[in-house]
């Protein structure tokens, strides 16, 4: 198997307000509510303050706001139809994607490589863009060919272990190196509490000693 983990660049922030609008309606929602939404994404002008220099309001043509309810299911209506044709398995969760496939054979690899052009044509029309410095391949199997493949006129690079959803997944199906990140982290909780522990208030163990 091959994953390419797929990563945008800047995803929430490019997200066209017109492209959006049109999908919602596409989708059936009544005019009203697209309307409602087109007025909560407008009006929000936005200017860069260098020194003592204050250049005009310029209004925001793109993105839906960050820490909302409704940003991340709009984001979600927008890249619905992103594995609209699409072979290979692509798996969709907010702004992380990843596209799959069967890599044992030449005409396997070129299934992937094809679907990869989808997604790029894709990204396009929905004036989106990748950042392609993150957008890795992970090898899975012990006689994998380890094709390259490219994401426009970009080859990809390969990866040993790719962070999946929070949880490090590599190339050898081991869990020594998330055992290894949780470890660190505990320790560093752990080093965190001890400056903050008050006086007379028992030993603090360290999280090795600890029955997890």
């Amino acid at each position: 198997m091959d994953v390419v983990y797929v990563h945008f660049s800047k995803a929430f922030d490019t997200v066209s307000h017109n492209i959006l609008t049109g999908k919602l309606r596409k989708r059936g929602l009544d005019e009203g509510s697209v309307r409602w939404v087109e007025s909560w994404l407008n009006g929000r002008p936005q200017r860069g303050v260098i020194s003592s220099t204050e250049p005009s309001w310029t209004p925001v043509a793109s993105g839906v706001p960050q820490g909302s309810v409704l940003g991340p299911v709009l984001f979600n209506i927008l890249i619905n139809d992103l594995n609209k044709g699409t072979g290979c398995t692509l798996s969709k969760f907010s702004d992380d994607t990843k596209l799959g496939g069967v890599a044992d054979t030449a005409e396997g690899c070129a299934a992937i490589q094809r679907d990869l052009d989808r997604v790029e044509s894709w990204a396009k029309r929905n004036h989106m863009k990748f950042n392609k410095g993150k957008c890795r391949v992970l090898h899975l199997g012990k006689n994998n060919p380890k094709h390259q493949y490219r994401l426009g006129a970009d080859l990809l690079g390969s990866s040993s272990a790719e962070k999946d959803l929070g949880v490090l997944v590599d190339n050898k199906f081991s869990t020594s190196q998330q055992c290894a990140l949780m470890a660190k982290a505990a320790n560093g909780t752990w080093g965190a509490l001890r400056k903050v522990w008050p006086a007379g208030q028992g030993r603090l163990s360290s999280p090795s000693t600890l029955p997890w």
